[in-house]
This record gives structure tokens, sequence and C-alpha cells, in this order.
């Protein structure tokens, strides 16, 4: 979900609040703009993002942010299912990208093991064997702590939607 308010700038510098909240995606934007009298060739021909709300943790968006181009994340954003969500916002999270680029390059970049803990982490490739084939008689002794520890030295990043592992 992205909503933004869109204020007429030029209208909110003479003192009057003209503006609109937007779900995007929105499928007529330039007609949005023209409710709030923004105008290509007229006096007020500005518009600023005074506000927004989403569910996409650590988003942030700025007053002069292109709503055509938010418009376009927010129909991608769409376009994905609730794990590839999560897994965008984990990658987004440990990564530092923007959104756009994060959209461009999660599935490609990176690993995603949802609602996992490191420590979960570790002992799933322990029991998957990828140290090698391990002895019954040892595996309560395996210290999986140290391992998480390991792996965050590693690029595994553990988020609030799970680890993920940016290669």
């Amino acid at each position: 979900m992205l909503k933004i308010y869109i204020a007429n700038l030029g209208k909110y510098n003479e003192g009057e609040l003209v503006g609109k909240w937007v779900e995007l995606p929105c499928e007529n934007l330039a007609e949005v703009l023209k409710e709030i009298e923004v105008v290509d060739g007229t006096r007020y021909e500005e518009y600023a993002i005074h506000d927004y709300e989403s569910d996409i943790d650590g988003l942030q968006i700025g007053e002069y942010d292109n709503i055509f181009a938010l418009n376009e994340i927010a129909e991608k954003l769409n376009e994905l299912s609730d794990y590839d969500k999560k897994w965008l916002e984990a990658y987004f999270e440990a990564s530092g990208e923007d959104l756009l680029t994060a959209l461009d390059q999660f599935e490609d970049d990176s690993t995603f093991y949802q609602d996992m803990t490191l420590e979960d982490l570790a002992e799933e490739l322990v029991s998957d064997g990828c140290f090698g084939d391990i002895p019954d008689s040892i595996v309560n002794y395996i210290d999986y702590a140290a391992i998480a520890r390991d792996l965050s030295f590693e690029s595994y990043y553990e988020t609030k939607q799970g680890v993920i592992y940016l290669s």
C-alpha cells in the first residue's frame, strides 16, 4: 500500500492548502493534478508531496519526488506475491538500495529465507549437509550461535522478514 498527499505548491506558498490523498497506483495522475489545479503552462504548475503512508518499512518519499515514477513503482509492487514483498523488504532493509533499484535487483542479487533467524539457518545448513557429513553422536555439540555469527560476516543479514544473503 502506498498513499501520497499531493499539494498544489503555488497555492500552498500563498497560504492556501489545496491537495488530495491519492492511493498508488493511480490510473490517471494527470486528472488528479487537474483536480488540485496543477496545470502545465499556468501559474500553478508545481506540486509537492506533503505526506505519505506505506506498509514498506524504511521507505522514504521526498517532498519533490516524481509522482509518475512513484506510480510505476506502486504498479510493480502490486504485481508481487506476498512472499516476494517480504523478500523485497528484507533486501531493501539489508542492502540500503533505493526502492526502484531494489525492485530491479532483489531476485537476482539475493537468496531469502523467510521467517528464519541466523541460528535457524545455521541449523538448516548443517542438517542439509553443507558442512559435510556430521555423525549423529556429535550433532548435539554443534554451536549454532557461532555458525550464525560467522554467517553474519559472510553477507547474511537477519531482518524483520527473515534472513537474506546478498550475493
